[in-house]
C-alpha cells in the first residue's frame, strides 16, 4: 500500500505459526512442538538477532509459562524502535506500526526476519512443522461528528447492512443499529488460503469508530515450501490482496482524506 500522510494504519504484522497437530475424533485437538522450541530456540534466536543489531530484548508475559503460540520475547534495534521481531513457542512475528511504514522496507524487514528465523531455530525453516503464515493489517477509522456506524459502513466502506422494515417496526425498538462486530471469510486462490475481514466498533482513544483487521492467511493444504524464496512469493501475492481490499472496499472519496 502506498504511503498516506494520514494513513489509518495501526500496525502491519506478518505471523508464522508451527506445531504438530494431533486429531482424535472423540478428543480435543492436541498440539505439540519439537523439544528444540523450548530448550534452544529463544537462546539461539537471541544470538542471531544480536548479530543483526536487534540487541534490545523485552520479556513479554514474564509471569506466564511458555504456551503454544504465545509471544514471549520481543527484539528491537533500540527501545521503542520499529520494526520489531517477536518469538514464542511455535510462533514468530514481524511488526511495524504506521510511523515509518512503507511496503518495500517492511518486506525487507520480513525477509531479514525469515533469515533470522532460519538461522535462529535449531531445525531451520524447512524442518519446522508449518501451520500457516498470515499477513495482517490493522486500521482504525473514526466517525465524524454525529455519524452513525451504519452511515459509516454504507457511505465510506460500501457495506450495506440493514434489518427488514418489518423487524424495525416494533415500537419497542429504536431505529439505529450500533455495536457492530462483523467478520467475513473469503477464499483466496493466489495465494491459496483465506481472506478474513473483521470490523469491530468501539472507542479508539476516546473517539467512536471502527477497527478493521484485514488478514490473508495461507491454507495448509497449499503446501507452501517453507523457505525464503517461496515465502517471498507468498508475501508478494498476499500484499496484492491487501492493496485490492484497501482500494476497493473503502470509498475513493473517503480515501482522499488520508492524503
Amino acid at each position: 500500500m502506498s504511503i498516506l500522510s494520514k494513513a489509518p494504519l495501526i500496525e502491519a504484522i506478518v505471523e508464522i505459526r508451527w506445531g504438530i497437530h494431533k486429531f482424535e475424533p472423540t478428543e480435543s485437538v492436541e498440539i505439540s512442538f519439537p523439544s528444540e522450541d523450548i530448550d534452544f530456540f529463544p537462546g539461539q534466536f537471541h544470538s542471531i538477532a544480536k548479530k543483526q543489531g536487534f540487541s534490545f530484548v523485552e520479556n513479554i508475559n514474564p509471569e506466564t509459562p511458555p504456551l503454544p503460540h504465545l509471544v514471549k520475547y520481543r527484539f528491537r534495534r533500540e527501545q521503542n524502535m520499529w520494526p520489531c521481531y517477536q518469538i514464542g513457542v511455535g510462533v514468530f512475528t514481524v511488526n511495524q506500526i504506521n510511523e515509518g511504514y512503507d511496503w518495500k522496507p517492511f518486506k525487507e524487514a520480513i525477509l531479514l526476519g525469515l533469515k533470522m528465523l532460519n538461522e535462529g531455530h535449531p531445525l531451520g525453516l524447512k524442518k519446522l512443522p508449518f501451520i500457516y503464515i498470515e499477513m495482517r493489517y490493522q486500521d482504525c477509522f473514526l466517525f465524524t461528528e454525529g455519524e452513525t456506524s451504519s452511515q459509516f459502513l454504507q457511505d465510506k466502506m460500501n457495506i450495506i447492512f440493514t434489518f427488514s422494515d418489518n423487524f424495525l417496526k416494533s415500537s419497542n425498538l429504536g431505529k439505529s443499529t450500533q455495536g457492530y462486530h462483523l467478520t467475513f471469510n473469503i477464499e483466496t486462490t493466489i495465494p491459496k488460503g483465506m481472506l478474513i475481514i473483521n470490523l469491530v466498533e468501539g472507542l479508539i482513544n476516546g473517539h467512536p469508530g471502527f477497527v478493521m483487521n484485514t488478514i490473508v492467511r495461507s491454507d495448509k493444504k497449499s503446501e507452501i515450501v517453507f523457505e525464503t524464496d517461496s515465502l517471498e512469493v507468498w508475501l508478494k501475492n498476499a500484499h496484492t490482496i491487501q492493496k485490492h481490499v484497501f482500494n476497493t472496499l473503502i470509498n475513493p472519496t473517503y480515501t482522499k482524506s488520508f492524503k
